[in-house]
């Protein structure tokens, strides 16, 4: 039984993620999870209202704001600061749909000297100079085709790789990928659209499988359809792209859902794949699936999603060969948006946290390192210059490092710790 206020199902596909629609997001009083030597330290932090999606280029980390974009500049990570924030704007004033709406900016991407800004409620993506990081400047407003919002992009080599879910005329009828051509990011077009339905019709027509997350590397583009698990798509040729392979779906995500939208099967596991990276090598697939039991009275299934590993050598032969599991914390803390490199996995869990997983051997991955506190709650998770970055979800980011920095919660509203942190600061030592 679904508890009140009953979810509707607009609710459910446009803003799923939008956090904390569902699970909480920290309470007050805040205290590492224990004082073991496995804790990741809070290096230093900068405060940026309503943060989500959080990714880096080098010096400086680009963070969704839902209205906008943050940039930070922390080319010294003792000090990292705040240099630029905007507002996108109304998709009509840089050259949109009149009718069309700014939407939640849940997810940005950058490469280069241009970065994308996802409009998760409006109609597209609104694209940025980033050239000067601390003066970042609209360009222009790229419709997409027909879906209600885009929840995700990905920018890699002059082209815009868009999300598309829910269709503002037919549910799930549009679900895929949009490559837009930004090689001249003042003047997007567009150069493919590749659905679900066309090539996999049935999961289309499951009515339970938007394109969720997107990443692409070496020319493939890897899409997390939900419970239709991940499409690998050859786009080598961004104006035709190929179906390479389809892996990691859930027993029911071909079956049409009936008169009724399936809450439960579609919130809890099997399925939900949320975020989708590769290896650095393309050898192997990391998949993190995002569940909601919370939201259930008495759930079937009451796993929280975890991060399944695939081998996929051989895009004919994919199996699962590992998988690392939601911490072990009574809170919400389900899987969300990740980074790997070559040995390590940098995971973010909502109020669960963040992990680092050594994954040299991704059929055994040993977990190395945490961070959580009581009044935290994170969006993703990155790698960048021998610091995990992490954004906390409203607070701001976080520079986190396996032995230097303090044991305690980020102090984002004012220069020291909350008012409440739950621990004696002055005996945990700085570790410098």
């Amino acid at each position: 039984m679904v508890r009140e206020p009953t979810l509707s199902r607009r609710t459910v596909l446009e803003s799923l993620a939008a956090v904390g629609a569902i699970g909480s997001v920290g309470v007050a009083s805040a205290a590492p999870s224990d004082g073991s030597d496995d804790q990741l330290r809070l290096f230093s932090e900068q405060a940026v209202g309503d943060a989500r999606e959080l990714v880096t280029q080098q010096n400086y980390a680009y963070v969704a704001t839902t209205d906008g974009m943050a940039v930070v500049d922390w080319r010294n990570p003792r000090r990292p600061e705040l240099v630029a924030k905007i507002e996108a704007s109304p998709p009509h004033e840089i050259g949109g749909d009149d009718e069309g709406s700014v939407g939640g900016i849940l997810d940005v991407k950058v490469d280069g000297d241009v970065a994308a800004m996802a409009h998760n409620g409006g109609t597209g993506i609104t694209t940025v100079d980033v050239s000067d990081p601390a003066n970042p400047q609209e360009l222009a407003f790229y419709d997409d085709v027909d879906s209600t919002g885009v929840h995700n992009c990905f920018l890699y080599e002059g082209h815009a790789y868009l999300t598309v879910g829910d269709s503002r005329e037919t549910p799930f009828d549009y679900t895929g990928v949009e490559i837009v051509d930004i090689s001249d990011p003042s003047n997007p077009e567009l150069a493919a659209i590749w659905r679900l339905r066309d090539e996999l019709p049935g999961f289309a027509a499951a009515g339970v499988n938007p394109n969720h997350d997107i990443y692409v590397q070496d020319d493939l583009v890897y899409n997390a359809f939900w419970d239709a698990g991940v499409v690998v798509l050859d786009a080598s040729d961004p104006s035709d792209p190929q179906l390479v392979s389809q892996f990691g779906e859930a027993p029911e995500a071909d079956t049409p859902m009936g008169d009724d939208f399936p809450y439960e099967r579609y919130l809890t596991n099997p399925g939900n794949a949320h975020y989708v990276q590769p290896s650095p090598d393309g050898d192997y697939t990391y998949v993190g699936d995002e569940t909601f039991p919370n939201a259930f009275e008495e759930p079937e299934n009451d796993t929280y999603g975890g991060v399944r590993i695939f081998d996929t050598r051989d895009w004919d032969d994919v199996e699962q060969v590992g998988f690392v599991s939601p911490p072990d914390a009574d809170a919400f803390r389900t899987s969300h948006n990740f980074d790997v490199t070559a040995n390590r996995l940098h995971t973010s869990w909502y109020d669960g946290g963040v992990q680092v997983h050594d994954v040299t051997d991704p059929s055994d991955p040993e977990k190395l390192a945490s961070y959580r506190t009581d009044d935290t709650s994170f969006w993703a998770a990155v790698r960048e210059r021998g610091f995990t970055l992490a954004s906390d979800i409203g607070g701001g980011l976080v520079v986190l490092h396996d032995d230097r920095g303090r044991a305690r919660s980020p102090g984002f509203d004012g220069d020291g710790p909350p008012e409440d942190p739950g621990i004696d600061v002055s005996t945990t030592g700085d570790g410098t």
